[in-house]
C-alpha cells in the first residue's frame, strides 16, 4: 500500500490519466438534460463537492447544492426528474451516502455515484444510473485520503466541463483551454510538494508542537479549509479549527493566544488577509500566511499557475505534506486507528 506521500506524488499523473479518459466516463450522462446538481458525502466527500461546486454551478449554468447525507431526508427536490444526484463515497461503501441516494431514487432524482474503485464491494453503484468511478487507485481503508479528495474534485469538474459543452454552456475551445490548464497545473503540482517539504523540513517542529492549530481561508477555497481541517486531526491528532475568513473575523480570533498557531490560506481574493496576519500577530508569534507571495520567513509561498479554478489543488498540498510528515515528527503512525472495530460498532460502512 502506498504512503501518504506517495499518493500525493502520484496524484498528478492520476490527474493527467483522467483528462485523457473522461469523455467515456461522462459520455452518457452528459447527455441528459438537468435543472440541478445535488452532491452527498460525508467527511472528505463532502469537502470535495464544496471545493468543485463554484466551477460546476458556473460553467453548467445550473444551482448545484452540496449536502450532507443526513440532509437528504429533509431537501426539498422540487424538480426531481431533472435533478442529478451524486452521492461520493471514496470507499464506497459508506451506509449514509448509500442511504441518502435510496432516498433521492425514491423522490425520482437520476442518480449517479463517485466511489475510489469499482467492484461489487461497492454499494453505491447499485443503485446508480451513472456509475462515475474516480480513477485514484487504492488509498487503503485507514489511511487518511488525499489522492482520492482531488481526484473526487476534479471528477466533478470534468463532469461539469463535459455536460456543458453537450449543451452549448462551454465553446469547444473553452473546454480545450480547461483541460490545458488543469493539465498545466498537474505538472506543477510537484513543485509546490518539493516547496512543501523544504518548508515543514524547517518548520516542522513548530507545528508538531503545537496543540492549537487554526486554518483560515477563503470562499473560493472553502472545501480546501474543510478537509485541511479533518486531515490535520486525523494525523496530528490535536484539536484544530477551520474556518472560512468572513466567519473567522466575526468572533473566532477572540479565541488566538500565545499558544496558538494560525495558517492563513491567501489566493489573493481577500485584501484584508495580510491585515489580519499583523492583527493576531498581537497575541501569538505562530501566524502565517500561505500565499503567492511572502511577508516573512515563516510564510510559505504557494508557486501556483495562477488559474483559480483549480486552486484547490495547489493549496491544499502544503497542508497534506504537514499530514504527513510532521505526524512521523510526532511519532504518529497515520495508518493505524484508535478503535479498529469502530465502523462495525457504529454501523457507518459496510465492512470489506
Amino acid at each position: 500500500m502506498l504512503t501518504m506521500e506517495e499518493c500525493l506524488r502520484e496524484t498528478p499523473l492520476r490527474l493527467k490519466d483522467m483528462i485523457n479518459t473522461h469523455p467515456d466516463l461522462f459520455k452518457e450522462v452528459a447527455q441528459r438534460d438537468f435543472k440541478r446538481v445535488v452532491i452527498s458525502g460525508s467527511g472528505s466527500s463532502f469537502h470535495a463537492g464544496t471545493g468543485a461546486k463554484l466551477y460546476m454551478q458556473k460553467t453548467m449554468g445550473i444551482p448545484v447544492d452540496v449536502i450532507y447525507p443526513f440532509q437528504a431526508e429533509d431537501y426539498l427536490f422540487t424538480q426531481p426528474s431533472e435533478t442529478l444526484f451524486i452521492g461520493i463515497s471514496q470507499s464506497g461503501t459508506s451506509l449514509s451516502a448509500f442511504r441518502a441516494m435510496e432516498h433521492a431514487k425514491a423522490q425520482g432524482c437520476v442518480l449517479a455515484s463517485m466511489a475510489g474503485r469499482r467492484d461489487e464491494g461497492v454499494i453505491l453503484d447499485t443503485v446508480a444510473d451513472y456509475i462515475l468511478t474516480v480513477p485514484c487507485g487504492e488509498e487503503g481503508d485507514l489511511q487518511p485520503k488525499t489522492k482520492g479528495f482531488l481526484c473526487t474534485i476534479v471528477n466533478l469538474q470534468l463532469l461539469a466541463a463535459s455536460w456543458a459543452l453537450a449543451h452549448g454552456r462551454l465553446d469547444d475551445a473553452s473546454y480545450q483551454e480547461t483541460l490545458r490548464q488543469l493539465s498545466e497545473v498537474a505538472d506543477n503540482m510537484p513543485n509546490v510538494l518539493d516547496d512543501a517539504k523544504a518548508w515543514i523540513d524547517k518548520y516542522g517542529q513548530m507545528l508538531a508542537q503545537s496543540h492549537d492549530i487554526r486554518l483560515v481561508g477563503t470562499k473560493d477555497i472553502f472545501g480546501i479549509v474543510l478537509e485541511g481541517t479533518l486531515k490535520l486531526v486525523e494525523t496530528l491528532r490535536v484539536p484544530v479549527g477551520g474556518y472560512e475568513f468572513e466567519e473567522f473575523i466575526h468572533g473566532v480570533y477572540n479565541a488566538i493566544n500565545q499558544d496558538s498557531l494560525v495558517v492563513l490560506l491567501d489566493t489573493g481574493r481577500e485584501p484584508r488577509m495580510k491585515t489580519l496576519k499583523e492583527v493576531l500577530s498581537q497575541w501569538s508569534d505562530y501566524i502565517m500566511i500561505a500565499g503567492a507571495s511572502a511577508q516573512d520567513d515563516r510564510d510559505f509561498v504557494v508557486r501556483t499557475k495562477g488559474y483559480e479554478d483549480f486552486y484547490n489543488l495547489e493549496y491544499s498540498l502544503l497542508l497534506f505534506s504537514i499530514c504527513s510528515q510532521v505526524s512521523a515528527m510526532k511519532g504518529i503512525d497515520i495508518q493505524t486507528t484508535k478503535d479498529t472495530s469502530f465502523h462495525a460498532k457504529l454501523g457507518s460502512k459496510v465492512l470489506r
